[in-house]
């Protein structure tokens, strides 16, 4: 999950009214959130996928029911997904204590085993133990995934808007964290249908389940002629306490995806992306009158607008509709359960593309 810009409630309208989603924070609204996380979040999710996370069901479950737990989520900042938050922040401590038995569990479940049937217990004594670190992490921190399995599905998107519009590209991305999506085209990727696309000599291969018929992709990537990111906290991954940050937020059985991100941040050293510091709303007309006026222009994100507040989702909406009566515009959307590439200009809106696909990358359904 990548961080909305305007993600944490700082930087954007309405900063200073009341924080109903914290005052939504009961004991009982908590719990139903950790057991919808394990239902619906950590549940197998399609043909032939794995259960998600078994560790986080389990752990999900079991602080639902546990008040000195859900004291700690309740720490978290207005707008964030408090059980990534949390899980995340016990994560880190983890992984500086990996004698303990909680860290032992996390390395044995990356290797592939289920978890232990005294889990709950070992994370209940690891956060007592812990708990002033916990809740300070989970107050200060943010969710800024940077999945680069998602651009299993936002590489396709791009070319079909460069296929549509014959132009190279100018991308926009809202809530960029380190900006690795923005590197789509220096990664290789691999689709079970036999199609692959990139050089083929990428240290990032990307693979993906594709379900249904591939629409047609160009055999070699659009041009960029401009790519920019904006982010309330950008991140450094030539800092390595930002980046164990980025590790505790996978999830303990996804070893496929922290050796991903090893990958992408080779990449990124040898040329970052560029990634502006502060509100989306603030930057995004700066940076689309500074994209070539000749381009294709694209501005998307990828779960970033769940952690806007309603009120800037629609000041986002209404910058995204002031752009287009100026030159068309690309809206690629990956929120939720479903990625949209629409068209924008003038008045008028024309979807181009829309698909089904794995949060993290697995899997597309044409």
């Amino acid at each position: 999950m990548t961080n909305a810009s305007a993600a944490t409630d700082a930087g954007i309208p309405g900063r200073g009214h009341v924080d109903l989603n914290r005052q939504r924070r009961t004991d009982s609204a908590l719990a139903a959130r950790f057991n919808a996380f394990a239902d619906l979040e950590c549940a197998p999710r399609g043909s032939g996928m794995s259960v998600n996370s078994p560790t986080y069901a389990l752990i999900s479950r079991h602080v639902a029911v546990r008040e000195p737990l859900l004291a700690l989520a309740r720490e978290c900042q207005p707008g964030q997904p408090i059980p990534n938050l949390l899980f995340a922040a016990v994560k880190h401590v983890a992984a500086d204590t990996p004698d303990t038995p909680l860290g032992h569990h996390y390395r044995r479940v990356a290797e592939g085993a289920a978890p232990v049937a005294d889990l709950v217990h070992e994370f209940d004594a690891f956060c007592r133990l812990h708990a002033h670190r916990i809740a300070e992490l989970v107050r200060t921190r943010n969710v800024q995934t940077n999945e680069v399995g998602r651009c299993s599905h936002l590489m396709p998107a791009f070319c079909v808007i460069a296929r549509e519009t014959g132009r190279d590209l100018a991308l926009i991305d809202i809530g960029a964290g380190a900006g690795l999506n923005l590197l789509w085209n220096r990664f290789d990727y691999r689709y079970s249908n036999g199609a692959a696309f990139g050089s083929g000599r990428s240290p990032v291969v990307i693979a993906c389940e594709s379900r249904g018929e591939m629409p047609p992709l160009p055999s070699s990537f659009p041009a960029v002629s401009f790519s920019a990111g904006v982010d309330l906290n950008p991140i450094d991954l030539a800092d390595d306490e930002q980046y164990r940050w980025l590790e505790a937020l996978i999830w303990p059985e996804h070893a496929d995806r922290t050796a991903l991100l090893a990958s992408a941040r080779e990449v990124w050293l040898k040329q970052p992306p560029r990634v502006e510091a502060g509100d989306a709303l603030e930057w995004l007309p700066e940076l689309v009158a500074e994209a070539p006026a000749d381009a294709a222009l694209c501005v998307f994100h990828c779960h970033a607008l769940n952690q806007f507040p309603v009120l800037a989702r629609e000041s986002f909406t209404g910058l995204l509709r002031s752009a287009a009566q100026a030159r068309p515009l690309f809206h690629v959307s990956s929120e939720g359960e479903r990625l949209v590439v629409a068209r924008l200009e003038g008045g008028r809106s024309t979807r181009l593309l829309s698909v089904l696909r794995n949060a993290h990358g697995r899997w597309i359904q044409w």
